[in-house]
């Protein structure tokens, strides 16, 4: 008995012939590939973290303290110095009067510029008015007596501070400085600079209000 066979189909294939042949991909393009992605999402983070620190507040800045001592509203440092006359004077002795406690030096050229000022303001304030104490840093008494005499100022009450005490116990920063001193001895007010007759008389004002 024969058994016919099928003939075989000549287009017809097997499973496995049938699927497309599957290759991996080379790690030299998969780099190739990452590489821009990681650089797109990077810029993208980026530009949001920009945005976000641009929306949010600035910090406002800490207070930096200069660290001078501030003698305003407290009673002002009491002193005693040796006047051009030889003679002790202490800043105490004047309570009851506005004192100007001025800080000057014969190489300070605006120092010489307010002395004929302060001059004329202590005529005009007689015996019973605001007092002017021209501390004079760290020079003898020789040297600031030649220095009037070029200049032509008298009639001022120059103290000497000649081992820098005062000038350290009020912690100066520029000369000329003035301390305004009120009739109960405290220190009201400080000015940086040369004084006019308008600061001057416009100190007085205020303290007689």
């Amino acid at each position: 008995m024969n058994h016919n066979t099928a003939p075989a189909h000549p287009e017809s294939t097997t499973l496995q012939e049938s699927q497309p042949t599957r290759t991996t991909p080379s790690p030299i393009l998969i780099v190739f590939l990452i590489i821009p992605l990681l650089g797109i999402l990077a810029a993208v983070g980026l530009a949001l973290n920009e945005n976000n620190v641009a929306s949010q507040p600035l910090p406002t800045p800490m207070p930096v303290s200069s660290g001078r001592l501030s003698l305003i509203d407290l009673p002002a440092p009491n002193f005693e110095l040796t006047n051009l006359k030889d003679e002790r004077i202490r800043l105490s002795n004047y309570r009851g009067r506005v004192v100007f406690v001025n800080f000057w030096a014969t190489w300070c050229k605006p120092c010489e510029e307010e002395l004929p000022t302060l001059q004329r303001f202590v005529e005009a304030q007689g015996d019973d008015g605001a007092v002017v104490l021209a501390v004079n840093v760290a020079e003898s008494g020789p040297q600031v007596t030649t220095f009037f005499d070029k200049l032509g100022v008298s009639g001022l009450n120059v103290l000497l501070d000649t081992n820098l005490d005062v000038y350290t116990a009020y912690d100066l920063e520029v000369l000329p400085t003035t301390f305004v001193v009120d009739p109960s001895g405290t220190v009201r007010y400080k000015h940086l600079g040369e004084l006019t007759e308008d600061s001057l008389n416009g100190y007085i004002n205020r303290l007689s209000q």
